[in-house]
């Protein structure tokens, strides 16, 4: 993928935790990351993003991320009072934990985002975390999917590496 050639405006990836995440990351190319859920295990990131804030402590993910030694941000939708959390975001909702770090990545910034390991279908996620196999119902992922096809809004300047998303988004 190029990596601006023209093209100056500010790119990361989003990185979801579906198993297609690694492959995915080698065709995107070498851009700052936010990771979604399960994918804080598996990629350095500059910021950790979901819409379960209760299980960046339940599911360890700010404890995973911190085995890559550095800093970054834990960022969550609407409001509350839990000390993890750097930054509450009033993002629309739907989509998904990973369409709305993709909004997210434009209020940090970013005008280019690529997501990695976010195919929005039925399939095991990076590492057999499965987290229930709540990704694993066809119904789930085809209804997640149908709120990211109808927010045509946040299309523009997002690209995708694999799967549904990436014949809707490019």
């Amino acid at each position: 993928m190029d990596k601006g050639g023209g093209n100056t405006s500010p790119c990361c990836i989003v990185a979801g935790n579906a198993a297609c995440l690694h492959d995915d990351l080698k065709k995107a190319g070498d851009y700052p990351i936010i990771a979604v859920n399960g994918a804080a295990r598996e990629v350095k990131a500059i910021a950790l993003f979901s819409q379960h804030p209760e299980r960046f402590i339940s599911l360890r993910w700010i404890h995973w991320q911190k085995k890559f030694g550095h800093e970054f941000t834990v960022n969550s939708v609407g409001s509350g009072d839990l000390p993890y959390i750097d930054h509450w975001w009033d993002i629309p909702l739907g989509g998904g934990s990973a369409w709305l770090a993709r909004k997210f990545a434009v209020s940090i910034g970013f005008d280019r985002i690529i997501l990695c390991g976010c195919p929005m279908e039925p399939g095991p996620y990076v590492g057999n975390h499965n987290l229930g196999g709540f990704m694993h119902r066809k119904e789930v992922v085809d209804d997640l999917f149908q709120q990211i096809k109808s927010d045509t809004q946040w299309h523009e300047g997002c690209t995708s590496m694999s799967g549904a998303t990436k014949r809707l988004l490019g």
